[in-house]
This record gives structure tokens, C-alpha cells and sequence, in this order.
């Protein structure tokens, strides 16, 4: 008994294992090409055929499926929470960067920081959501006509 049969026998199991392990359809190619060298080495002895076996049909395998798996891929579904991206909230408490603090936003209250370390909202300010990270807004300050002139 050849050594070939045990080596693409492993490299299969080897290549459904990691697929297991990552669902992310890397490997299923590589395990359908090592069982096609397994069955190729029932016929030919050659370890180069063989070899030719698996990256060909691993080659096909990925070229197949791959465009039928990028179809069948779900978009990430849009939540009501992208809708708050770019609008104004009023701060309820002191708001920075080191300390989280409340701000509303129509008419819910949400955890926020600011966005950028140094930046210190005070109650009743407006600020912008620049992100969203879960139930923590990630917020900036709205320069007002006067606060523009002065950073100018």
C-alpha cells in the first residue's frame, strides 16, 4: 500500500476540518480537490498526477462555486441606528472623550463620548453623531457661527 492514499485521505479531513473551524468557505476547494488526488491515486500512481488532480480540481471548485456563494451572500442589513449618522443631539451631561456622559437624540437618550480627545461638551450644547458603536454614540461638537470666526 502506497503512502499517497493516507496523505490525501489526511489532507482532506485536514482541509473539512478547517472549513468547519472558519465557515468562511476557505478551504472546501483545497478538501474537494485532495479527495479527487485520493480517487485519482485508486487509478494512476503517479504522486505529479495526482497532484495535478487536486490543484486542477480545486482550481474548478473555486471558480465554480466561488461567483454562486458571492450570489447567495446576504448584504449587511441596514439597522434604524444608521439613520442617526450625521445628525444633531443636545448633550445632557458632560460629555468627553476619557468620560462618557448622556446626550438625546430624538427624543431618546443615549450614552456618547466625543469623538475627539481634549473635547469637552457641556449640558444643552448640540453635537453631531460622527459613529455609532453599539449603544455608545460617538459624537462632535457643532461649531456655531461665532465659534467658527474664532478657530478661523
Amino acid at each position: 500500500m502506497s503512502i499517497d492514499p493516507i496523505f490525501w485521505l489526511l489532507a482532506a479531513i485536514g482541509f473539512v476540518v478547517l472549513e468547519a473551524m472558519t465557515l468562511n468557505l476557505v478551504s472546501i476547494w483545497f478538501a474537494v480537490g485532495s479527495a479527487a488526488a485520493l480517487l485519482s491515486c485508486l487509478v494512476v500512481a503517479s504522486f505529479r498526477v495526482q497532484a495535478v488532480v487536486f490543484i486542477a480540481v480545486s482550481i474548478l471548485c473555486l471558480l465554480a462555486l466561488k461567483p454562486l456563494c458571492a450570489r447567495l451572500r446576504k448584504p449587511p442589513t441596514a439597522t434604524n441606528g444608521d439613520r442617526a449618522l450625521g445628525r444633531e443631539a443636545v448633550v445632557l451631561t458632560p460629555v468627553s472623550a476619557e468620560a462618557a456622559g448622556r446626550v438625546r437624540l430624538d427624543g431618546v437618550d443615549w450614552n456618547a463620548r466625543c469623538a475627539t480627545p481634549g473635547d469637552t461638551l457641556a449640558p444643552g450644547q448640540s453635537c453631531r453623531v460622527a459613529e455609532i458603536h453599539s449603544t455608545l454614540l460617538i459624537v462632535e461638537p457643532v461649531l456655531t457661527e461665532t465659534a467658527r470666526r474664532a478657530a478661523h
